[in-house]
C-alpha cells in the first residue's frame, strides 16, 4: 500500500487544517448538525488525535520511565503503522474509540507534568503509555499481521481494546508485565517472569467472540431501528473510563455486564432511539452519527439519571444502568442521548476554534448544577441542553403519551426558562471569541422561537418555581456577605435594637463574594419532587414513603407540603429546621429557599420575602451568627422581616 499518514516522519504541518463552511458553524451553533456536519467534526478530530499521538510518542520516547519493562515505543509504533497500511479504515476505527481520545489526554498529561498529580495506587508511568502497545496489538489481531511485544498487566489483566481482556493467573494489585503473540489465528498472552511458574499461557482463538475463564468480551448491544441495525459497545471493560480507577482495584473492577443488564440496555436503546427520531429527527441523526459507545453507571434514582461525555471522548458517554421501573423511562433516555451527543459535537468544535479566551477564571451561575461553573462548562450546558428542550417540544407536538404530558411540558418549560436565564447574558461575555458569541448568539434564537408556545398551566408554574428555587438556593451557598456588615448587624440584635424603629434602609448591602461551598449537593430535590408528582408511577411513591429523604436525595416533608399547597404548614416544618441548628452552622440552602416560597405573596411578611429573593445569604449568615449567640432560637421569619426593612436591597 501507499504512504502511511501515521509514517515516522509525520509532523503536525502535514496534516490539514480543518475547518467548517459558514452554513455548517452555523446549523451547529443553533444546537443542530446533521450527518455531513457531524462527518466534518470526525474528519477534525481524527487530525486532533494524531497530533496528539504525535506529541505522546515524541515525549515517551524520550523517557526511560515511559516504557520501563514494555517493548520499546518504536516497536508499538512500527506496527502501528504497518497495520494502518494494511487496513487505514481498521486503524481509523482505533484511533478514534472514545477511550483513545482519554488515554491520548491522560497519558499526555502525565508525560508534561512528570511527578504531578500522582496519588497512591496510581499505576506507573509506563502502565499508561503501554496502552499504545495494546492499540497497536489490537490493530495487528484485526489486520491479521503477526507480533510479539511485552504489554502491561493492570489487576491480572490485559484489555485488548474492542475484543477482549485477558484474564491472568498473576498476582493481584502488582504492576506487572506480559508476552502477548499473535500468529492467526491465536492470541497467547504469557505473564512475565516469575509470575508464570506452573502456569500456561491464555490462548484466544480468532474471532476472540468465546468468553471463558480467561477471556472476558465487551457486550455489544445490537439494534434493530427503523433506519436500520446498529451496534453500540458497552464500554464495561477496560482502565480509561469515567470510572477508571476501578480498573486497577481488584475488589472493584468486576466484569463483563450480566446477561438482564445488557437485555435492559437493549431494550431501552430499543425503544429510545425511533422515539428520538421520530419527534427529533435532527437529534437522532446527530446520536446516529456520534455514538459508539456506552459506559454503565450504577442504577440511580427516579429522575436523577446520571450521564457523562469525556470532553476528549467523541461518540462515547456514560449512564446510569437502566433498572427497568424509571418512568417514561424512553423519553427519558432520548433526552439523555441528545444531552451527550451535543457535548461530543461541542467538544469537537472547541478542538477545532477557540470559542472563549485562554485563561478565563470566573465561575458562573448556572441554573442546572449545584456549584460554580467555568466559562468553557456553561458553554456545554448551554448548548447540551438546547437540545434536550428540542427533544421535549417535539415530544410535545408529535403524539406525547397523555400520561406522559405533564412530565413533557414541564421538562419543556424548565430547561426553555433556565435557557433563557443565561444565554442574554452569556452573550456579552468579554471573554468569547467572535466565534464564541455568533454560537451563543445562534442558541438563543433558537430558544427564543419557543419563547410563547403554550404549555399546561400547572407544569409551567412549577417549572418557573423550580428555577427561582434552584437560584435561591444556590445563591444561599456559594455567596458570602460582608463579614464586617454580618457582625454588626447580629450585635444590633443582640443590643435589643432590632425592636426600635430603624430607619428604613439604614443598612447599604455591598456585593456579597462567590466563595464556592464544596460541599452542597441536591439543590434540585423540590425539582426532582415534582417530576415524582407529575408521572403516576411514582406519585404514589411520594406519598408512601417513610424516608422521603432516602427516596429524594435531599428533599424533606415540608417540600411535600409546599407542593401540596399548603405553605403555612410547611412554613412551620422549614421554620423548625433553621431553628434547630443553633451550633450546627447554617441551616442549609434550600430550606431558606423553602421558606422565601412559602411567604409569596403574603402581605404580613412583605419585608421577610423581599430579604429572601433578594439577598438569602444575608439572611443565613446572620440568623446563624443570631441564633448561636441566642439563648432561645429565634423566629427565621422575624429576623428575615427585619433585616428587609433595615438592608437596603432592592424591590
Amino acid at each position: 500500500m501507499g504512504g502511511s499518514s501515521l509514517s515516522p516522519g509525520w509532523s503536525a504541518p502535514g496534516l490539514p487544517r480543518h475547518g467548517l463552511p459558514p452554513r455548517h458553524f452555523d446549523l451547529l451553533a443553533g444546537g443542530g448538525a446533521g450527518r455531513a456536519v457531524v462527518a466534518h467534526l470526525w474528519d477534525s478530530e481524527r487530525s486532533h488525535r494524531l497530533v496528539l499521538l504525535g506529541l505522546l510518542i515524541g515525549t515517551a520516547s524520550r523517557r526511560p520511565d515511559a516504557t520501563g519493562p514494555l517493548s520499546g515505543i518504536e516497536a508499538a509504533w512500527d506496527l502501528l503503522i504497518a497495520a494502518e497500511r494494511q487496513s487505514a479504515a481498521i486503524a481509523d476505527d482505533i484511533l478514534l474509540l472514545p477511550e483513545t481520545g482519554h488515554w491520548l489526554r491522560h497519558c499526555l498529561g502525565r508525560l508534561q507534568s512528570p511527578g504531578s498529580g500522582r496519588e497512591p495506587g496510581d499505576p506507573p508511568l509506563w502502565a499508561d503509555v503501554g496502552h499504545l502497545h495494546l492499540l497497536a496489538a489490537v490493530a495487528a489481531m484485526r489486520t491479521g499481521l503477526p507480533f510479539r511485544l511485552t504489554v502491561p498487566v493492570r489487576a491480572g489483566r490485559v484489555w485488548f481494546p474492542t475484543l477482549g481482556c485477558a484474564v491472568l493467573p498473576t498476582q493481584a494489585g502488582v504492576w506487572r508485565t506480559a508476552e502477548a503473540a499473535f500468529t492467526s489465528p491465536t492470541l497467547t498472552v504469557t505473564p512475565s517472569g516469575t509470575a508464570s511458574a506452573g502456569h500456561d499461557p491464555v490462548r484466544i482463538e480468532r474471532p476472540f467472540a468465546e468468553p471463558s475463564s480467561h477471556w472476558q468480551i465487551p457486550h455489544v448491544l445490537s439494534l434493530d431501528l427503523p433506519d436500520g441495525p446498529r451496534r453500540v459497545m458497552l464500554h464495561e471493560l477496560g482502565p480509561y473510563r469515567m470510572r477508571g480507577r476501578a480498573w486497577d482495584d481488584p475488589d472493584r473492577a468486576g466484569g463483563p455486564a450480566a446477561a438482564p443488564a445488557v437485555h435492559r440496555w437493549t431494550d431501552l436503546l430499543q425503544r429510545a432511539w425511533p422515539l428520538l427520531a421520530r419527534v427529533d429527527p435532527s437529534g437522532a441523526e446527530d446520536v446516529t452519527a456520534c455514538l459508539r459507545s456506552i459506559e454503565p453507571l450504577p442504577a440511580a434514582r427516579p429522575f436523577r439519571w446520571h450521564s457523562a461525555t469525556m470532553e476528549d471522548g467523541m461518540g462515547g458517554m456514560a449512564a446510569s444502568e437502566p433498572s427497568g421501573t424509571e418512568p417514561a423511562a424512553a423519553a427519558q433516555f432520548a433526552a439523555v442521548l441528545t444531552h451527550e451527543a451535543q457535548h461530543s459535537k461541542l467538544s469537537a468544535l472547541l478542538h477545532m476554534y477557540s470559542l472563549h479566551t485562554p485563561d478565563v477564571t470566573r465561575r458562573f451561575q448556572v441554573p442546572w448544577r449545584d456549584d460554580p461553573r467555568p466559562l468553557r462548562g456553561v458553554l456545554h450546558g448551554v448548548y447540551a441542553f438546547t437540545g434536550v428542550a428540542r427533544f421535549w417540544r417535539g415530544h410535545l407536538l408529535n403524539g406525547c403519551p397523555q400520561d406522559e404530558e405533564p412530565l413533557a411540558a414541564f421538562e419543556f418549560a424548565l430547561r426553555r426558562r433556565q435557557l433563557l436565564c443565561v444565554l442574554p447574558s452569556l452573550e456579552q461575555e468579554p471573554e468569547l471569541t467572535a466565534l464564541g458569541r455568533r454560537l451563543v448568539g445562534r442558541l438563543l434564537e433558537t430558544v427564543e422561537e419557543w419563547q410563547e408556545e403554550p404549555v399546561l398551566p400547572e407544569p409551567l408554574a412549577w417549572a418557573e418555581l423550580a428555577v427561582d428555587d434552584h437560584g435561591l438556593s444556590w445563591r444561599s451557598h456559594h455567596l458570602v456577605p460582608d463579614p464586617d456588615l454580618v457582625a454588626d448587624l447580629v450585635q444590633e440584635w443582640g443590643d435589643g435594637r432590632a425592636d426600635a424603629a430603624t430607619p428604613e434602609g439604614a443598612w447599604r448591602y455591598p456585593r456579597p463574594r462567590l466563595v464556592p461551598d464544596l460541599a452542597v449537593r441536591h439543590l434540585d430535590a423540590r425539582a426532582v419532587l415534582m417530576r415524582m408528582r407529575l408521572a403516576p408511577a411514582t406519585a404514589a411513591l411520594v406519598r408512601d414513603a417513610d424516608d422521603l429523604g432516602d427516596l429524594v436525595l435531599g428533599a424533606r416533608p415540608a417540600d411535600v407540603e409546599l407542593l401540596d399547597g399548603r405553605p403555612a404548614a410547611a412554613q412551620r416544618l422549614y421554620a423548625a429546621e433553621i431553628r434547630a441548628h443553633s451550633d450546627a452552622g447554617p441551616a442549609p440552602g434550600t430550606v431558606w429557599a423553602g421558606l422565601a416560597w412559602t411567604l409569596r405573596g403574603c402581605r404580613d411578611h412583605e419585608a421577610a420575602a423581599r430579604a429572601l429573593a433578594v439577598c438569602p445569604e444575608l439572611v443565613r449568615h446572620v440568623y446563624a451568627s443570631v441564633n448561636l449567640k441566642s439563648a432561645n432560637a429565634p423566629d427565621p421569619v422575624a429576623v428575615a422581616g427585619w433585616l428587609g426593612r433595615t438592608v437596603a436591597v432592592p424591590r
